[in-house]
């Protein structure tokens, strides 16, 4: 009866979706979906990133409610005015194949410099969105029996195509500033605004209007770093490599707002030398104290050379309130490729042409100063 129960909520979603509010995927490494997030962040940072992330939510529901998402973003500096271009393709399942959302988005980022060391971005993100749902697995309740449960055919009429397909839209802005003190070799802060489904596509699947509600999502972070090698400057350093002493503080915070649904997520992740660790608290309040959940995070950052790397993290999301005894507690596992110096076109200085890598000895200065966590 407990599967059966899961059943009729869909079901009931699902027919009912004049009334229902859409609640986009979430995750709690959302430093490391920065293209999902806000499309002002394509090509923030110099190279290439390549990101897979897969989130297993609820794990005891005997739905499969799983999201695998891999995105991508290439800076560009050799267009004036030009930030990147970037990549995102999601599989969001909600239930064992019950409604499956697929998601092909294309987006661009405009560069504006500010100052030496500050910049801000502003991108737009194009999406084209397929929902599917099978009906023949769904159960409605005149097929169950008080005592035997499933046992009758269903009167249901299928009422068309079990999917839907519609584009969408979402626009934001990031903004980045790097200092340096007597106290930190270097300290950065990034700080973006999004809004996504800016048209409200219609989600319906039986002909009704049930445009998917906007999405906000607010997100700071700031990282401070101490360099046990004693270099002074920040860009110094580019040339040696990942120093083995080094440490990095990350504070951050993100905000998401849909109809009324509303989160808040606040913490601080921390690198040491090659090891990753952080703590989080997401509550849909603004009280901290009545957190819903704690957020555990642990990974590697694998430098293979001074300017190529590979970031493997893990997080669990330990759930706070009694609804863990039924759900339990969410994993997520991020794996992210970063290539600083892999560029679309080459300087007119440099020989070749076309994609590469970059043979010059050093990286801009504004460039420099956009390094990442």
């Amino acid at each position: 009866m407990k599967n059966i129960r899961i059943y009729l909520l869909i079901i009931l979603a699902v027919l009912l979706s004049d009334f229902a509010k859409a609640q986009d995927p979430l995750f709690s490494q959302f430093y490391n979906n920065p293209v999902y997030y806000n499309p002002g962040a394509v090509g923030l940072t110099p190279g290439l990133r390549a990101r897979f992330t897969v989130r297993d939510q609820w794990p005891q529901l005997p739905a499969d409610l799983r999201n695998y998402t891999f995105s991508m973003d290439i800076a560009e500096r050799n267009i004036p005015g030009s930030g990147g271009l970037g990549l995102m393709v999601m599989s969001d399942n909600a239930g064992s194949g019950y409604m499956k959302t697929s998601t092909v988005g294309i987006s661009t980022a405009v560069r504006v410099p500010l100052q030496d060391n500050m910049v801000t971005q502003v991108g737009i993100m194009t999406s084209f969105v397929q929902k599917r749902i099978n009906w023949d697995n769904l159960v409605f309740t005149d097929q169950l029996n008080p005592v035997y449960g499933n046992i009758y055919e269903s009167s249901f009429q299928e009422p068309g195509s079990g999917n839907i397909f519609y584009p969408d839209f979402s626009c934001g802005g990031v903004f980045r500033f790097t200092e340096s003190s007597n106290m930190f070799s270097a300290i950065q802060g990034t700080f973006g605004l999004a809004v996504h489904h800016l048209f409200r596509p219609n989600e319906s699947f039986i002909g009704l209007t049930s445009p998917l509600p906007r999405k906000l999502a607010i997100t700071g972070d700031l990282v401070f770093e101490i360099n046990g090698d004693n270099d002074k400057l920040y860009f110094q350093r580019q040339d040696k490599g990942a120093a083995r002493n080094t440490f990095k503080f990350n504070p951050g915070f993100i905000y998401e707002s849909q109809a009324d649904f509303k989160t808040y997520a606040v913490g601080v992740n921390i690198l040491k030398s090659s090891i990753y660790s952080g703590v989080w608290f997401r509550n849909r309040t603004s009280e901290l104290a009545k957190s819903n959940d704690l957020i555990f995070m642990l990974g590697i950052n694998a430098p293979f050379t001074s300017l190529t790397r590979m970031k493997i993290n893990y997080t669990y999301d330990f759930v706070l309130t009694e609804i863990r005894t039924a759900t339990g507690c969410s994993h997520e596992i991020s794996i992210t490729i970063e290539l600083d110096d892999f560029n679309m076109f080459q300087r007119s200085g440099n020989r070749g042409g076309g994609f590469g890598f970059s043979t010059r000895n050093h990286r801009s200065m504004e460039e420099l100063q956009c390094c990442p966590f």
